[in-house]
């Protein structure tokens, strides 16, 4: 079994950032409310929990209102403070009807202060089902087990379509039948077992998972020769019955990590890998065991399915002064044994950062919060390579281990980043860097500023749209952003609603733009905005559609 030990350095990397807060914020007044209506059927439903929840993070999910509707389908939420929620209707065999407003489970709001929002309607339609068992090679039934349900097209479980159910919603019984409800309509395909480790952005392998190699429904593992299931409204699909072949034990890769220059092992470092596409010779996402190199340099990966790999030398919450290069190597039916990963001396990259512009400590001592992090831009294939430092009392920061290429900084903001602060300009020896600091083999860069704001103002406003409708499935979003030629690089996406609502808040005071940006890319509108630090500045955006590019709107 593996020492968990190993797997806490790269979860320090990846997922904790301090938090810290200056003074105590004024408390928000209690006093917006939203109502609305459930239906099911054009019917108002009576008893259907409603709930509004609020998402400070990706761990900070809470719920700060909840109600029920009466015999007309009618509820009304009170007490709320502004802010960004998300109203949300607990029925956990129904779903929000498609040709509803919205098609997620919730609607986000972005309420006002003292606002009163009606018509937050929801129509609900009873979801499909699809039910099977799920047995082993000899017919067993396998206990426990995680089915996987997701759209044809989707790679992420469809995971609860409304409400909340339990954790044990996708898994096997007893018996080994599954049972899973309040799905949309669209087409799925269904699966059991894991995949290669090669499968997911940043693989934490040993906690958790499937013993079993994934088996999609009709019990194939080739995904491209799954059966896809038709899902209607109010359907039910019974006996998609999986059996899977053998454990998923997979195969083991094996080397050794070297100093380049002198051929001396490198122990304690951390091993990542990737899959290889064999006709682009593109990298993969990165896979991390947890494992390190031994006293002798030595490296052993296992659980590795069939396939072209690359494998490489990784930092991960440990200080790191060199980069190694990919390793790609094959696996078709054993172990790989004899590979050999060559660490070269890394560059550095060191300076200060500062406020610009405060004079306040408090403020000052945000910056001994903020976790820095540089990524490397590199040309070819190529293995991840990153830099990472707190700041220092004396706003001094130092990062090493860097491969050549276009370095970037920014600022680690998971799962929160210090409430106010934005880095918006990055500058070597005076000049600024706008498309990151160019790092060659081996460079001691020196004489880096990094520039950071601190803003406490806010934009709220509306989008009206006239003179026409925006074509079917178009969408578009709000940002506010620096003026073209200003030596700051501010740029933020509003929270747009349903209501066409926005609101950005921690703006550093100053003159922007609002733009409202297609999906596609398109810019349709640019408004001037001044903001100033503790002030809601309050907006309209009119999005004229029968006026001609170039026209004053």
């Amino acid at each position: 079994m593996r020492n968990i030990k190993r797997v806490l350095p790269v979860l320090t990397f990846l997922v904790l950032c301090p938090i810290f807060c200056t003074a105590q914020a004024p408390a928000k007044v209690m006093s917006a409310s939203i109502s609305g209506r459930v239906t099911i059927g054009g019917k108002g439903a009576a008893g259907v929990t409603v709930v509004a929840t609020v998402s400070n993070s990706f761990f900070d999910n809470k719920t700060v209102a909840k109600t029920g509707t009466d015999e007309d389908g009618n509820y009304k939420l009170t007490g709320l403070t502004a802010g960004r929620l998300t109203i949300l209707p607990i029925a956990k065999a129904y779903r929000v009807a498609s040709g509803a407003v919205y098609k997620e489970p919730g609607q986000s709001v972005n309420v006002a202060e003292g606002e009163a929002i009606s018509k937050i309607d929801f129509a609900l339609v009873r979801g499909g089902v699809i039910t099977g068992r799920i047995t082993d090679a000899q017919g067993h039934p396998l206990i426990s087990e995680k089915v996987s349900v997701v759209l044809k097209d989707s790679t992420s479980d469809a995971g609860p379509q409304m409400g909340m159910p339990g954790s044990s919603r996708n898994q096997t019984d007893d018996r080994g039948v599954y049972r899973i409800y309040g799905l949309g309509p669209g087409s799925y395909k269904v699966s059991v077992g894991q995949a290669s480790s090669s499968g997911s952005a940043v693989s934490i392998m040993g906690i958790g998972g499937s013993q079993y190699t994934k088996t999609f429904y009709p019990s194939v593992q080739e995904e491209a020769k799954a059966t896809i299931l038709e899902v209607k409204e109010g359907s039910e699909i019974k006996d998609v019955d999986i059996s899977v072949g053998k454990l998923s034990t997979g195969f083991a890769v094996s080397g050794r990590v070297v100093d380049a220059d002198s051929g001396n092992a490198v122990p304690a470092v951390y091993i990542g890998h990737s899959t290889m596409n064999d006709s682009t010779q593109q990298m993969g996402p990165m896979n991390f065991t947890g494992n390190q190199t031994d006293a002798n340099g030595a490296f052993r990966l296992e659980g590795l399915r069939p396939g072209r790999y690359a494998v490489y030398t990784f930092a991960a919450g440990q200080a790191k002064s060199s980069y190694s290069e990919p390793v790609p190597f094959d696996i078709s039916d054993g172990d790989v044994t004899g590979i050999e990963i060559k660490v070269r001396q890394g560059a550095t990259i060191s300076g200060v950062a500062q406020i610009e512009n405060n004079s306040d400590p408090a403020v000052a001592s945000l910056l001994q919060t903020v976790s820095l992090y540089a990524y490397v831009e590199q040309k070819g294939v190529a293995a991840p390579s990153y830099g990472q430092s707190q700041v220092g009392p004396d706003g001094s920061f130092h990062m090493e281990g860097l491969a050549p290429g276009k370095a970037r900084i920014g600022m680690q903001g998971f799962p929160n980043a210090p409430k106010g602060l934005t880095l918006v300009r990055t500058e070597v020896d005076g000049l600024d860097q706008r498309e990151g600091i160019e790092v060659t083999a081996g460079a001691k860069i020196t004489g880096v500023r990094l520039l950071f704001v601190y803003g406490t103002g806010s934009v709220r406003g509306e989008v009206k749209i006239q003179n026409g409708r925006l074509p079917e499935g178009a969408s578009f979003g709000v940002i506010i952003r620096s003026t073209s030629g200003a030596s700051r690089r501010f740029e933020r996406q509003a929270t747009l609603d349903g209501r066409l609502h926005f609101v950005v808040e921690e703006v550093p005071a100053g003159t922007y733009e609002l733009v409202i940006r297609m999906a596609a890319g398109a810019e349709l509108l640019e408004q001037p905005v001044t903001v100033a630090n503790g002030v809601e500045t309050k907006v309209t955006l009119v999005l004229d559609l029968a006026a001609k590019k170039g026209d004053p709107q």
